[in-house]
C-alpha cells in the first residue's frame, strides 16, 4: 500500500507539471530555481543574498563568488517532498587571478521512476481488465529539470573616506555574474531548452571601524538581479512554444557579532526573495559547530533548522524543512582548500 501511495503521489506531481506544459502563460519553467541548493542555505531560510560567499554563490548572488580565494567545492543531496523528488547540486569555484574568480555548478531536480500501466478500456469484461492489471506496469516516466551554470566575480576593494570623521572606511565589493543554460523534460512527451542570466553585488564592512565601536561587527549587503533580460524556454512542441521568466530583485543583509568571550558568533540575515521576506540565524562555536534556523517566508513549510560540522578543510551540514507534501531531509559537504 505504502509503495502504491507514493507511486499515486509520484503521479501527482507528474501530472502537475504536464498541466503547466500544457499551459501557455507557465511561469514556472525555471521555478526549481528558487529551491536552496544547500542544507545551510535551506537552514537559513534563504536568506543568504547578501552573505553567501562560497562556491554556492551562483546560485544565490554570483558575486559572493569575490571572496573565494582558493580552491572551493561543493555537493549536496536532498529528498524533498516526503522523498517523492529529489535535488541534486555540484558546484566550485577557483580564482584566476588576484581578484577574479570563476565557477562552475550543476542543480537538478526531478521525480523519478513513476510507473506507467497499459490502458484497460479495451478489455471489455471485468475478469479480462483484473487479469491484465496484475501483469503490473509496462515500463517508468520521469521528469526532470536541470540547470548549468558559468560563474565569474570580481573582487573591488577601496576606502571610503569621511573625512569629516577623521575616518577611513575599508569596503570590499565583488560583482559577479552566471550565464546558466536550462533544460528540462517531461518523460517522452515534451523537453524545453534555454538561456539565462543573473547578475550580482555584494558589499561587505566593518561596524566597528564605521562606528569607532570594537565591540562591533561586520556588515554584508547584496543584490542580485535574476534573469536579466529575461530568460526564454523554447519547448520541442508543435507550436515551438516560449515561456519568457521575468526580471526579478532580490535584496539581501547579514551582521555577524563576534562573541570572543565564549569563542562564538551569532549571524542573522534577512532577505526579499519575491514577495516573501526571508530570515536566519546561525550560532557558531570555535567555526567548527553551527546551529541555524530560519524561515523563507515562502507558503506553508517555510521553517526550517538544521546543523554544521567543520572538520579540518571539510564542512558537513544538514538541515530539515516540513512541509504539507512531505518532510524535506538535505545533506551537504563542501571542501575548502
Amino acid at each position: 500500500m505504502k509503495i502504491q501511495a507514493e507511486n499515486a503521489a509520484r503521479a501527482v506531481l507528474f501530472g502537475a507539471f504536464m498541466a503547466a506544459v500544457a499551459k501557455a502563460s507557465t511561469p514556472s519553467a525555471d521555478a526549481f530555481l528558487v529551491a536552496p541548493v544547500s542544507a545551510r542555505e535551506v537552514s537559513l531560510g534563504q536568506a543568504t543574498v547578501g552573505s553567501v560567499n562560497d562556491a554556492t554563490a551562483f546560485h544565490r548572488n554570483p558575486a559572493g563568488l569575490g571572496y573565494v580565494r582558493s580552491f572551493d567545492a561543493a555537493a549536496s543531496y536532498s529528498r524533498v517532498f516526503g522523498s517523492l523528488a529529489t535535488h541534486q547540486m555540484v558546484a566550485f569555484a577557483l580564482p584566476v587571478t588576484e581578484l577574479v574568480t570563476a565557477g562552475a555548478g550543476w542543480v537538478r531536480m526531478g521525480v523519478d521512476d513513476i510507473p506507467v500501466y497499459p490502458s484497460l478500456s479495451s478489455y471489455p469484461t471485468p475478469y479480462e481488465r483484473e487479469s491484465y492489471a496484475r501483469l503490473g506496469s509496462t515500463g517508468s516516466i520521469g521528469f526532470s529539470q536541470n540547470a548549468f551554470f558559468l560563474t565569474f566575480a570580481r573582487m573591488h576593494r577601496f576606502n571610503v573616506d569621511f573625512g569629516w570623521q577623521y575616518l577611513t572606511l575599508p569596503v570590499e565589493m565583488p560583482v559577479g555574474v552566471t550565464l546558466k543554460y536550462l533544460t528540462v523534460a517531461a518523460g517522452d512527451t515534451a523537453s524545453g531548452q534555454g538561456l539565462g542570466l543573473d547578475v550580482g553585488i555584494q558589499s561587505r564592512f566593518s561596524l566597528s571601524r564605521a562606528l569607532d565601536v570594537p565591540s562591533a561587527g561586520m556588515l554584508d549587503i547584496g543584490v542580485t538581479l535574476v534573469n536579466a533580460g529575461r530568460t526564454k524556454i523554447t519547448w520541442d512542441t508543435a507550436t515551438r512554444r516560449e515561456d519568457v521568466q521575468s526580471m526579478a530583485v532580490r535584496f539581501g543583509a547579514a551582521y555577524e557579532q563576534p562573541l570572543p568571550r565564549i569563542n562564538s558568533a551569532i549571524t542573522v540575515a534577512a532577505a526579499k526573495i519575491g514577495d516573501g521576506g526571508a530570515w536566519g540565524v546561525e550560532y557558531s562555536f570555535a567555526r567548527q559547530i553551527m546551529l541555524r534556523v530560519g524561515d523563507s517566508g515562502i507558503g506553508e513549510g517555510s521553517f526550517a533548522g538544521g546543523a554544521g560540522f567543520r572538520w579540518r578543510n571539510v564542512d558537513l551540514d544538514y538541515a530539515l524543512q516540513r512541509h504539507p507534501l512531505g518532510t524535506s531531509h538535505r545533506v551537504s559537504v563542501q571542501y575548502h582548500h
